[in-house]
């Protein structure tokens, strides 16, 4: 066989190419394994003081802020669907003029979790 498949250097790097790509597997396969976590959980500055959050009614999360304060919060509230996946609803961000801001878990899924 002539060319470059051939070629020593063609062959060695057809070979860390290989590794590479079998290293990387591996260390998905391990991961999952293993249990690794591949999802970031959301995390939220608490709301001011004069802010209140209710979280009384099922699959609903409400934060209602005064005006003047709770400008850019929003409610928020962590669900869990039926295949036990985690997932986290955003309500409508809040002005100056403070408001109500509901989130709520989509259709199947219970929360707060």
């Amino acid at each position: 066989m002539t060319g470059h498949f051939s070629d020593p250097d063609y062959q060695r790097m057809d070979f860390i190419g290989k590794l590479v790509i079998f290293a990387a597997l591996g260390a998905c396969l391990l991961g999952s394994v293993l249990g690794m976590p591949v999802t970031i959980r959301a995390t939220a500055e608490p709301a001011p003081a004069e802010c209140v959050s209710d979280n009384s009614v099922p699959n609903r999360s409400t934060l209602t802020c005064p005006p003047g304060t709770g400008a850019g919060q929003h409610a928020f509230i962590r669900c869990r669907d039926i295949g036990g996946v985690e997932h986290v609803r955003i309500g409508a961000t809040l002005g100056t003029e403070g408001g109500v801001s509901e989130a709520d878990c989509a259709s199947g899924e219970s929360g707060p979790i």
